[in-house]
């Protein structure tokens, strides 16, 4: 199953004390790339999150974001820093008297000042804790579905313009055919006009024609072409979604197209190895998106 880079999913949960609220982007890239944010005090279970979301989603730029809301406030856990108070108030009071003012310092300013006052971080309460894996766990499940709805979209395209190189190929064949036999007539002219200019080793010139024609044959170049694109094909249904094996198969039946259209020499075939280029081309930029 091919599955996209490109996905989407949220989830918000509620219980008697918390809401956890999670939200899960991402895009394309050629690694996994996590980026998390995360409230002050699940710092430490930063890990566990990031090896949660490297196992459900492999690869890809991923922007995660959990905001937490305390609905009881008796679940609320503050620390004031009185020695960090007494500091500010010291320096405040003394800045005061220096500048000659007379209004007492505002204790609502003194709390709000940098660390005056924090949440304790050093134990997460384990109903808080399940209620946010709980919550990336439905939004991990959300983004593997959209994922799963994108890559579906990319695998029929994908396999529209695998039939449409087939299809060129298939109208190629026709015309190899005629194709030696007008090389070998033009051979043929101008070995006779050599012929009444000059004296010409017959012999030796039939073997060279020979290996000639054989280094213009595209016969191989077919099969390998046909074999490509079966293989693709079965990847493409295959259950794990590999984008860069996909990308590895394009490059063997880029290679076939090239040479087919470098040996060619016939108007009528390059139209069609055109027309297998860009679609080619179209395969490349879908599989950019592809897990």
């Amino acid at each position: 199953m091919v599955q996209s880079m490109t996905g989407y999913g949220s989830s918000s949960l509620t219980s008697a004390n918390y809401k956890a609220t999670v939200e899960l982007k991402s895009l394309n890239s050629k690694f996994v790339e996590i980026n998390i944010k995360l409230p002050r005090t699940y710092m430490q279970q930063e890990i566990v999150i990031r090896n949660l979301l490297n196992q459900k989603l492999q690869r890809g730029k991923i922007n995660a974001v959990l905001n937490l809301e305390v609905l009881n406030p008796e679940k609320l856990k503050l620390r004031v820093n009185k020695p960090l108070l007494h500091a500010y108030v010291r320096e405040l009071d003394g800045l005061r008297h220096e500048l000659g003012l007379s209004q007492p310092l505002d204790m609502e300013y003194i709390l709000g000042l940098p660390d005056a006052i924090s949440t304790d971080a050093d134990d997460v309460d384990p109903e808080e804790m399940d209620l946010v894996m709980k919550a990336f766990g439905e939004a991990l499940n959300q983004i593997v579905e959209s994922r799963n709805r994108e890559g579906l979209a990319l695998e029929q395209d994908m396999r529209t313009c695998a039939e449409k190189i087939a299809q060129s190929l298939e109208n190629i064949l026709p015309m190899l055919p005629e194709r030696l036999e007008n090389i070998k007539a033009r051979i043929g002219n101008a070995l006779a006009d050599l012929k009444e200019r000059t004296q010409v080793d017959v012999n030796r010139f039939e073997q060279e024609l020979i290996f000639y024609i054989e280094k213009l044959d595209v016969n191989e170049e077919v099969v390998r072409l046909t074999k490509h694109l079966e293989y693709f094909h079965q990847t493409l249904s295959e259950v794990e979604s590999n984008g860069k094996k996909l990308g590895f198969i394009l490059q063997e039946i880029g290679r076939e197209i090239n040479t087919i259209g470098s040996k060619a020499n016939h108007a009528g075939i390059q139209v069609h190895v055109v027309q297998m280029k860009e679609e080619l081309e179209k395969i490349k930029e879908q599989v950019q998106n592809i897990v």
